[in-house]
């Protein structure tokens, strides 16, 4: 049933690669018979889905910056905004909860913490100060301790490390910046980009409780269902209700999916591969799951395991098709769009009636 391509495995080394210039070709050519067809045979549809804060949106956005020209002026200003908002709040957030934990910090600390908790915006002031806090050994090390407790973003280091620079009139977001914005997606967005002639229209929805009755006004023609999860998300809650288990809800929204879309192309990306690598030495799976044997408790096994989740609640016909993912890695994710976009093609063919 299930078909796991990791990242590591797609296109690293000279025989990798020489396959992936083979794939690419063939690729190509299956596409030029598909050109043959209909305006509408022309055009693929693809449904990102999963929980939030899974990765669908970054995802998304590598799209834009790997196939087409990236972003806007005006896309460039909304995320310097909401990067200056995710950093504040992130600290606001991590000292708010340290003073719940009754945390004692250094007389240097505790005044600057006043200060930042009752700033409005990011500005240079106040990001000096949390540059100052940040530095903080023990600070930053309850941050690491209690990240999976207070919902703040898993890319909150990053915001700090990067403060004085967001505190910048003039900043200027990077692509690599954009990848780590945090805003909850709400209603439909619509990534367009064009392969040999054919459009593909990526289709990312708000994956909060809130957002999935909208999932209904997305289904018709699509081709194909990506379904992203966070595989650091083993022992973290909800931000909805904040006692769900993440996994848990994502597997059984995975369930659901795979009823709804019986007969299409089902591709799941166990996302944020790069994270979970270092989280289970941490925390190992053990610790979280009765089932789960002692031998799992290294990367590869760990993998497995999760993978064996979602293939047990797979209910489509056909076949799943699993693949590692780092969104935040846009190399990972041009290899990874390639084999996909293989098997979505192929799909489509025999969808346009060549085959």
């Amino acid at each position: 049933m299930g078909i796991c391509i990791s990242g590591e495995e797609i296109g690293c080394d000279g025989e990798n690669q020489k396959n992936s210039y083979t794939r690419n070709q063939d690729i190509d050519r299956q596409l030029r018979r598909l050109k043959q067809g209909d305006d509408e045979k022309k055009e693929i549809k693809l449904l990102l889905l999963g929980t939030g804060d899974s990765g669908k949106s970054t995802f998304a956005k590598q799209m834009k910056v790997i196939h087409k020209s990236g972003f806007a002026h005006t896309e460039l200003v909304s995320f310097k905004n909401i990067l200056k908002s995710n950093t504040l709040s992130s600290m606001q957030k991590l000292l708010d909860y340290a003073e719940t934990k009754n945390v004692t910090f250094s007389d240097a600390v505790q005044k600057r913490a006043k200060f930042i908790l009752e700033a409005g915006e990011l500005n240079m002031a106040v990001a000096s100060e949390i540059e100052v806090v940040w530095r903080d050994k023990q600070l930053k090390d309850f941050m690491f301790k209690h990240v999976n407790d207070m919902q703040i973003p898993t890319t909150s280091d990053y915001y700090f490390d990067n403060v004085l620079r967001f505190g910048e009139e003039d900043f200027r977001p990077t692509n690599d910046d954009i990848f780590r914005c945090k805003l909850k997606t709400t209603g439909i967005n619509e990534t367009k980009f064009t392969i040999s002639d054919i459009e593909f229209t990526l289709v990312d929805v708000g994956g909060q409780r809130s957002e999935r009755k909208k999932w209904l006004h997305c289904f018709d023609g699509v081709r194909c269902v990506i379904f992203i999860t966070a595989l650091d998300e083993y022992n973290m809650t909800l931000q909805e209700d904040n006692t769900t288990p993440r996994l848990e809800e994502s597997l059984k929204l995975f369930r659901e999916v795979t009823q709804k879309f019986e007969g299409k192309s089902i591709i799941l990306f166990l996302n944020k591969s790069d994270i979970f690598r270092d989280k289970i030495k941490q925390y190992p799976l053990t610790d979280y799951f009765k089932d789960c044997p002692e031998d799992v408790n290294n990367y590869k096994g760990a993998l497995k395991y999760i993978s064996k989740k979602y293939e047990d609640e797979f209910k489509g016909p056909g076949k799943l098709y699993i693949y590692e993912s780092n969104a935040l890695d846009t190399d990972n994710c041009r290899n990874v769009f390639d084999a996909v976009r293989d098997q979505v093609v192929s799909n489509s063919l025999k969808y346009a009636g060549f085959f």
